[in-house]
């Protein structure tokens, strides 16, 4: 059940690894005429499309998941996004077929968007439907121990290909690889996904003729749905700026301002990265434990108290004094991680869960997680000042802090019918 859940998700945040990784690449294969600093944020903002596309993608594959159940609409979305993946990798560059290059290279990212608005919500709802009570947090804390395993899988194997090749071989053609690799992946995922059981959930709604004929509009539909929506944003806040400044944006980061070599970078991500594959699932057993709520609370105010010495320290130039600082912002994103998907899933009667959370999560998602490596780039640019990340993902963390002193507990409790 979990390695089924996990396999869309890995695919899906393994293309925003590698295409992090390599956008000073795809800058100059796709921009090649553009000033260096415009030509990387043309290309931050191809990846922002991708989250512009989610929203669509989870009102898209909310309402097909509910109506036609969990199993048969994530094995058409990893499909979906295997093949955008692929595709990018076969793409001509900008001096092959002009600005064809660049058009093609948005129409699959929109692809990969529309297909990622309703992956890790789908999954996530998989597990939750299968899951006791008690363990739910923890089992689905999992999915992002899979997102976080995934990153680091392309920056490793992004790295390796650089290392491998010749500078103008990996500009000319190497940078294909890691993305042509989304193909015998995907196939293996959607083989497994095909062989696992519907949730007894949506089994339980179909068999009582429950499943609502029109779920976006059962979902928009009143105050109480709309605040649920709400509260879920509330979970999903701290995670999308956090993770994507982690994993996106941390690479291109330490090499450009902090003059560091892409080995360096790469040690000192995948340090962070695994400490956060190991406390994303303990944070998930402590959300079992103390509920969502408190756990969201000490998150946002993990961010307030640690984003700016961890900054300070990413900004030191000196090594162990970096790795530290990505150390400090790793534990609060791993424990918003573990704490968003289940208390925002929870908050949803069964015929209308996939296109509550996955609709909110993509509409967030779009304006925050998508954004955030361009809004980062922007703002150092504007102001000079590398600190300038930290200070904007304080501000986004700050309503999850409000909110987090009203909102009602869910841990520990069946799921709404």
């Amino acid at each position: 059940m979990i390695g089924s859940a996990t396999a869309g998700t890995f695919i899906e945040y393994y293309d925003f690894a590698i295409y992090g990784a390599m956008a000073p690449i795809i800058a100059k294969a796709f921009f090649p005429n553009a000033d260096p600093v415009v030509a990387l944020l043309s290309t931050f903002a191809v990846f922002a499309l991708a989250f512009v596309a989610r929203p669509l993608g989870g009102f898209v594959w909310g309402p097909i998941g509910d109506r036609i159940g969990r199993k048969r609409t994530l094995s058409a979305i990893i499909l979906l996004i295997s093949i955008a993946t692929v595709l990018i990798g076969l793409i001509p560059d900008y001096h092959a077929i002009g600005i064809a290059a660049p058009i093609a290279l948005v129409v699959l990212r929109l692809v990969q968007g529309l297909s990622a608005g309703g992956e890790i919500a789908g999954a996530a709802i998989f597990v939750a439907e299968h899951a006791p009570a008690r363990r739910r947090g923890f089992l689905v804390s999992w999915l992002q121990v899979a997102t976080t395993a995934a990153f680091l899988s392309g920056i490793f194997v992004a790295a390796a290909v650089a290392a491998l090749l010749s500078d103008d071989a990996m500009q000319s053609w190497g940078w294909r690889i890691p993305f042509l690799l989304a193909g015998p992946v995907g196939l293996i995922g959607l083989y497994i996904r095909l062989k696992v059981d519907e949730t007894p959930s949506f089994q339980s709604v179909k068999r009582d003729a429950a499943v609502a004929r029109t779920p976006l509009v059962a979902a928009l539909r009143g105050r109480a749905n709309l605040a649920e929506m709400g509260y879920a944003a509330a979970y999903y806040m701290p995670v999308l700026v956090s993770f994507y400044l982690l994993m996106t944006f941390m690479p291109t980061f330490l090499k450009k301002e902090m003059n560091f070599t892409a080995a360096t970078s790469l040690l000192i991500i995948a340090i962070a990265g695994s400490i956060q594959m190991i406390a994303v699932p303990i944070f998930g057993k402590i959300s079992d434990i103390i509920g969502r709520r408190v756990l969201l609370r000490l998150t946002a105010g993990g961010f307030i108290v640690l984003t700016v010495p961890a900054f300070l320290l990413l900004n030191s130039g000196d090594l162990r004094q970096a790795a530290l600082g990505l150390i400090l912002l790793a534990l609060p994103t791993s424990a918003a991680q573990a704490n968003n998907l289940t208390p925002a899933l929870e908050r949803f009667r069964t015929n209308i869960r996939f296109t509550g959370s996955a609709a909110t999560l993509g509409v967030l998602a779009a304006l925050f997680g998508g954004t955030a490596p361009y809004i980062s780039t922007y703002l150092i640019e504007i102001t000079g000042s590398p600190l300038a990340p930290g200070i904007y993902l304080i501000l986004t963390v700050l309503p999850s802090l409000v909110v987090s002193f009203f909102v009602s507990e869910t841990a520990n409790r069946a799921l709404p019918d």
